[in-house]
């Protein structure tokens, strides 16, 4: 090996571009030039992209579009060569590739354990929730009044599923004005929420959509948000649920009634003792005044329905409203759409329950966290007027939000680890 002059090695970085000459060294036995030190480079098609420009080039765009990341990252370091939007991108796809594999990787091998004893979850510590108030402030002292006269009919400015609750509460428990202004669904001890949704994108190609599907667990020790595409979120959700302790603790599953959440309930969670699946009350109302708009003759007949329909699914009749819409049959505008409506109750009639008293007994009957999941780790950024996304630039932006959601971005940054289901307990 034997020295044969210099050659320059470009490297982006946060203070613009730098040259740094390199040796070239000519190899005799092979007849080939080689530069010492390749190997512990990383791969690169001529330009080195330091760690620091690539953070910042995957932390942007979370939030801005990438042509926005790259005037800034120019604009900073000075150098109108320094990255292209489109160089950001292959940054985001780059990193979605390396924390996929490794969560694919983890969830092989734990499911390839006989069982997970002496492990547990890895959870986001838990927080102070933060609850709107029931009514304002100023209502406080008719509140008062009506609490002390043992009045059913609410105040002027409560809601009447709000009194219904404030009455059970007051009844069960001492509490005060200010405690049952901010009354709420907590989660207790030893059990687990668990809420999961898919959001849909646009793709490049006419009328076709990217699924990205996103979930968070709920525990009282902490949280934990997940997101990707196909079997891998579920299979994670799976195995934190298995962590958490659902073998033996409470588990509450929330969704909007799709047949991909409901054919999980039914074919991963059937070992799970204590395992509940509950259709999201705001999602089932949703799907009856969509449809209702569809069979009905107008505004009047489809609140009349409607009214009727409301009263039975709050309290958990399915059978009841189903018998409602066969008497409307005869009167309805569209067969297909009222037929579509009482199978879509038939089939999802064991996770529809009695909202009306789980809401009295502050237990959850919404899907709030799923519905923040996808809004936090997709919505906000991607389902903008316009856009459309491949599936590597989606989910990649999905993955890194979600280091951040789960407070691990400093700890792939620095240490290239990704957040781990499992840790030793």
């Amino acid at each position: 090996m034997t020295f044969d002059g210099h050659e320059t090695q470009r490297v982006a970085c946060r203070l613009g571009i730098v040259y740094l000459p390199r040796q070239v060294c000519h190899n005799k036995e092979l007849g080939a030039h080689t530069m010492p030190g390749n190997k512990v480079l990383p791969p690169h098609n001529g330009t080195i992209i330091t760690r620091s420009l690539q953070e910042w080039a995957c932390l942007l765009p979370l939030d801005l579009p990438f042509a926005s990341v790259e005037r800034l990252l120019k604009w900073q370091a000075q150098s109108e060569e320094l990255v292209c939007a489109s160089e950001v991108r292959k940054l985001v796809r780059a990193q979605r590739e390396i924390i996929r594999q490794a969560e694919t990787d983890e969830v092989k091998c734990l499911l390839a354990q006989p069982n997970l004893e002496g492990l547990k979850a890895q959870l986001v510590p838990a927080e102070e929730t933060r609850r709107p108030a029931a009514w304002p402030e100023e209502m406080t002292a008719a509140v008062e009044m009506a609490l002390d006269n043992e009045e059913t009919q609410p105040p002027e400015g409560v809601r009447a599923c709000d009194w219904e609750r404030v009455l059970t509460a007051r009844r069960e428990e001492h509490k005060t004005l200010t405690e049952l202004r901010r009354l709420g669904p907590e989660v207790q001890a030893g059990q687990i929420i668990a809420a999961t949704d898919d959001v849909q994108v646009r793709c490049p190609e006419r009328g076709k959509r990217l699924s990205l599907r996103t979930a968070r667990i709920t525990t009282p020790e902490g949280t934990r948000y997940l997101s990707g595409c196909g079997e891998t979120v579920l299979n994670q959700l799976y195995l934190l649920l298995l962590l958490c302790g659902g073998l033996h603790n409470w588990v509450l599953l929330l969704g909007d009634g799709a047949s991909w959440i409901r054919t999980f309930f039914t074919e991963r969670l059937a070992s799970f003792p204590h395992a509940e699946l509950i259709l999201d009350w705001y999602h089932l109302l949703k799907k009856c005044y969509g449809l209702s708009s569809m069979f009905c003759y107008g505004r009047k007949a489809k609140a009349a329905l409607m009214g009727q329909l409301i009263f039975c699914l709050w309290r958990g009749q399915v059978k009841e409203a189903v018998a409602h819409l066969e008497t409307y049959r005869s009167t309805c505008r569209n067969q297909d759409k009222l037929n579509e409506l009482i199978n879509y109750l038939s089939a999802r009639e064991p996770y529809i329950v009695n909202y009306k008293e789980r809401r009295a007994k502050r237990l959850y009957i919404g899907s709030g966290h799923a519905e923040k999941a996808c809004d936090l780790i997709v919505a906000r950024r991607q389902k903008h007027k316009g856009m459309h996304w491949s599936e590597e630039t989606a989910d990649g932006l999905a993955a890194l939000k979600t280091l951040v959601l789960n407070k691990a971005w400093d700890l792939y940054w620095q240490e290239r680890k990704v957040l781990p289901l499992a840790i030793a307990a």
